[in-house]
């Protein structure tokens, strides 16, 4: 049992790279590319009016992915235990949820 368990760390440690990454990536697509179809919630609906808040969603995705990739970065060098690395993750991912939620909300109205 304790095997799954090795193994399912690694899978969320390899996880919270591709996370970062997409993050990172809906922020230079914003800023560099000017697509504004990543001006979106977290499933890809897009708000109206991206223009307006294409700025509050690239600071999102920079703090979100920048979170994450600096939790994964330091997981090795230094030795952060299985429980603190997964709720700092589990912590930044819902914070980027529900940060995207009230723009959407507020895009809405």
């Amino acid at each position: 049992m304790e095997i799954w368990i090795i193994w399912l760390n690694r899978l969320l440690f390899l996880g919270i790279f591709l996370m970062a990454g997409g993050m990172l990536f809906r922020a230079w697509r914003i800023s560099v590319r000017k697509d504004l179809r990543h001006v979106a919630d977290w499933r890809g609906r897009r708000f109206p009016d991206p223009e307006r808040w294409a700025a509050a969603v690239l600071a999102i995705n920079l703090v979100g992915g920048g979170l994450l990739l600096s939790i994964g970065v330091a997981v090795l060098p230094a030795g952060l235990p299985p429980p603190l690395w997964t709720g700092l993750a589990a912590l930044v991912l819902w914070s980027y949820y529900f940060l995207l939620r009230v723009i959407a909300n507020r895009a809405k109205r």
